[in-house]
């Protein structure tokens, strides 16, 4: 395991879940051109699943 840099995958998805939850959040507030009530279902169950990613590879 690198010294540096301990947990590779959990910052890759950690940086990858907080850019879809800022964007959910973007799309949530009507910022953004497209404000359909089914892309903000998928913008949500993509950061739910993002995050989950990042706690499944907390560890590894």
């Amino acid at each position: 395991m690198n010294k540096f840099l301990p947990y590779p995958f959990f910052i890759f998805f950690s940086i990858v879940a907080f850019n879809i939850t800022a964007f959910s959040v973007l799309l949530q507030m009507d910022m953004l051109i497209f404000n359909a009530t089914v892309y903000k279902v998928i913008a949500w169950l993509l950061t739910a699943a993002a995050w989950t990613l990042a706690y499944r590879y907390r560890h590894r």
